[in-house]
């Protein structure tokens, strides 16, 4: 865009302004150069003149230099309320034509999913040769051919994406439409039924649903069942224990806590009453037949905890006996494993915890389900117990997903508490994350502490909570030979769980210090144990699955009747520009401020509805907007392809913060350009008026001359700084 030159070069005008004020003439010229096709006369200033001593800019396109601070919005007044900065090249009605965001309830719903369905559980059950490496999975890219693995999935962000010559990305649903050719709506209602989750009626793109799980429906109407009758006479010395331990009613109702009459027929009888089918019951797990083939209940004669997923759907039960007869059986009973139950996929209270963990990023794991029940009836809302003491990937894979960074173990201070919280630790060295452990003092549990206590009681203890490897390692110092050698052992075992060599090795090191033994010692024990077994080196790989014949069709043309002509130059690079800024903040929220204030002006409406998206949610959520939140929020919004694309054009950069200002510093320069323009039109007006004897057009002009000369002057001090940081 010449902006020296234009319509006003054939302008004629037969006077000017009776004298220009020396603050009009730039400095850095002795006088105003004349435009060829300028009518006034010699000695007087005109537009062209003006816009002529202002030097013309190429676009800053490098990078800034370290402690360089970006440059403020600009200041200046808009010729009318109407004047955009806008560069449209969408044809027609470019944001009313797009697909509408995603409603709430839609976006509950995809979050579900997400919970429930992992991203690397989702590739890895399509892309087998998915493995660890570090904190990410990868795998040769299944969307294009290469021999190094340049596909990537981050399990914190739950995105994916290829660094090899495809360059696609996305989360769950994205990698369903590229891997499997659907649309979004077909991948998401694919990743729904897997998950039983269910979406609202208006994002549904086919006919109606399959009903709600006979399993699922069979616990929680059990559920029901089990808590009406622990308040009906047959009930009442469970709910004498449970008051005694100090829970009160609004704790036994927020937990659905029930009582599963001792009568071995109760349960079968009311499924015959309501004359429901009894198969789902069996499958369930709450009731058995016997050889004879008679039904009968399954948990008898016991208070009732239902186990809920972490969408909160009861899946199953604890029960804990109250008689202590010999045929009383063990004194906690789960569900035995079903289709809905999986024990070791799933920790008691995290539905009800999750939130605040999300929030303090710290999870409290206990024994017990009374445990649980005490410290949120004291507050402690952070708390859950895993079922059983021994942990799994999965539980490592829940924790991970409700976004823990801290997690303490409680178990009480005897030697069967100290076996309990080794093996517990094991499942969760894997996680990145704080582990610690705070014991007990012998014969209190936590639930009698959070009684007697309070939470200031039990956040004392939290508060001496040590770290894992202290808890491991105490007292190691002590032991010599053959103790020593066992401990060595034992401790090795812990190691060979984690996943990151460098912290291993510092680990290492420091049991090398504590134990006097040198390190070459330590990582030969260490190399010969069992536990440190690696698989067999060149394993043959999968082959990868075929691609789908009709690929997915692009994002863009669910945007129906909205055409898209090649953009010029100059708008690819301020749609650049833009992207670029909304990669940075995805990747650094910190330097989303320094952004807010530059929404407006973007040509490509999907970059803008992305930025305008990701501060809604930053200004209403508590946690990091990652491009996975983001994802989320777009729904099936065009804009979702280009999340990714800008997030990996962000990496490139030496610096988020040196991104951001450089590009903040390109798109003052370019607001200055397009103002100049605006008032190279407006002085062309105003000049036409002046000639044609208009009195009240000179102060106006002065006044529009003015602002031109300080926009040079700005221009000239950003171009400036550019050159600056390009000379560094």
């Amino acid at each position: 865009m010449d902006l020296g030159s234009g319509p006003l070069s054939s302008q004629t005008a037969d006077h000017g302004p009776k004298g220009v004020p020396d603050c009009l003439i730039p400095p850095f010229q002795e006088r105003p150069r004349r435009n060829p096709g300028c009518h006034f006369p010699p000695g007087k200033i005109c537009a062209h003149g003006l816009l002529s001593n202002i030097p013309q800019r190429r676009p800053f396109r490098g990078l800034p230099a370290a402690g360089l601070t970006p440059p403020s919005p600009p200041h200046f007044p808009l010729p009318n309320p109407s004047f955009s900065l806008r560069i449209p090249y969408l044809r027609a009605g470019p944001l009313s034509r797009l697909p509408p965001l995603p409603s709430d309830e839609l976006r509950d719903a995809i979050r579900e999913i997400k919970l429930r369905a992992p991203i690397e559980e989702v590739v890895r059950e399509r892309v087998p040769g998915l493995k660890r490496a570090g904190a990410l999975w990868e795998a040769v890219c299944p969307f294009h051919e290469e021999k190094t693995p340049s596909f990537k999935v981050d399990p914190r962000k739950g995105t994916w994406h290829c660094y090899g010559s495809c360059s696609n990305g996305g989360d769950q649903i994205d990698f369903l439409m590229e891997f499997l050719g659907v649309k979004f709506m077909e991948a998401l209602e694919l990743l729904a039924s897997q998950t039983a989750v269910e979406l609202p009626k208006a994002a549904k793109s086919r006919g109606p649903r399959e009903p709600l799980d006979p399993l699922l429906d069979a616990v929680a109407r059990t559920a029901d069942w089990y808590e009406r009758k622990l308040h009906s006479p047959v009930g009442r010395a469970g709910l004498t224990y449970l008051r005694e331990r100090g829970l009160e009613e609004g704790t036994l109702k927020a937990f659905s806590v029930g009582f599963a009459p001792a009568d071995g027929q109760a349960l079968v009888g009311a499924v015959a009453q309501e004359e429901l089918v009894v198969e789902a019951y069996l499958k369930a797990g709450l009731v058995r037949r016997n050889d004879s083939g008679r039904s009968y209940d399954f948990f008898r004669g016991r208070l009732t905890f239902p186990i809920r997923d972490l969408a909160g759907r009861p899946v199953g039960f604890g029960a804990r006996r109250l008689a202590d007869g010999e045929d009383s059986g063990p004194k906690y009973v789960n569900t035995p494993e079903t289709e809905i139950f999986h024990k070791g996929r799933l920790i008691y209270g995290l539905d009800r915890a999750r939130e605040m963990v999300r929030k303090s990023g710290h999870l409290v794991l206990v024994e017990g389900y009374t445990d649980v029940m005490a410290a949120h009836q004291a507050g402690c809302t952070n708390v859950a117990a895993v079922l059983g003491t021994s942990t799994t990937a999965d539980h490592a894979g829940l924790i991970r997903r409700v976004g823990a960074k801290r997690v303490t173990l409680v178990f009480d201070g005897d030697a069967a508490g100290r076996q309990a919280a080794e093996r517990a630790l094991k499942g969760l060295l894997a996680l990145d994350v704080e582990l610690e452990v705070a014991s007990l003092e012998q014969g209190t549990d936590p639930c009698d502490l959070l009684i007697g206590g309070g939470a200031e009681a039990f956040a004392e203890l939290l508060a001496g909570a040590q770290s894992w490897f202290e808890f491991v390692t105490a007292g190691i110092e002590r032991l010599g030979g053959g103790e020593l050698s066992r401990a060595v052992d034992a401790c090795v075992e812990f190691l060979a769980c984690l996943r990151r060599p460098v912290h291993r090795d510092a680990l290492l090191a420091e049991l090398a210090e504590r134990t006097g033994l040198s390190r070459e010692v330590l990582r030969e024990q260490f190399a010969s144990h069992p536990a440190t077994g690696r698989g067999a080196a060149g394993r043959r790989r999968e082959p990868r699955p075929e691609r789908p014949a009709s690929p997915a069709p692009t994002t863009e043309a669910a945007a129906e009747g909205v055409k898209l002509r090649p953009p010029s130059p100059e708008e690819r690079r301020l749609v650049g520009a833009y992207g670029r800024l909304l990669g940075a903040i995805l990747l650094d929220n910190s330097l989303a401020a320094l952004v807010r204030p530059w929404l407006d002006g973007c040509p490509d409406p999907r970059v803008s509805q992305a930025l305008v998206v990701f501060f809604e949610l930053y200004d209403s959520e508590d946690g990091m907007i990652s491009e996975g939140v983001l994802l989320t929020a777009l729904g099936e919004h065009p804009a979702r392809p280009l999340v990714m694309k800008a997030v990996a054009r962000a990496t490139t950069a030496d610096t988020l913060r040196e991104l951001v200002s450089g590009e903040l510093r390109f798109l003052e320069e370019h607001r200055i350009l397009l103002r100049r323009a605006a008032l190279t039109d407006a002085l062309g007006e105003t000049q036409r008026r002046m000639a044609a004897g208009d009195e009240s057009a000179e102060e106006q002009w002065r006044e529009q001359a003015r602002e031109l000369t300080l926009l040079g002057s700005q221009q000239s001090v950003t171009h400036q700084a550019t050159s600056s940081t390009n000379a560094l």
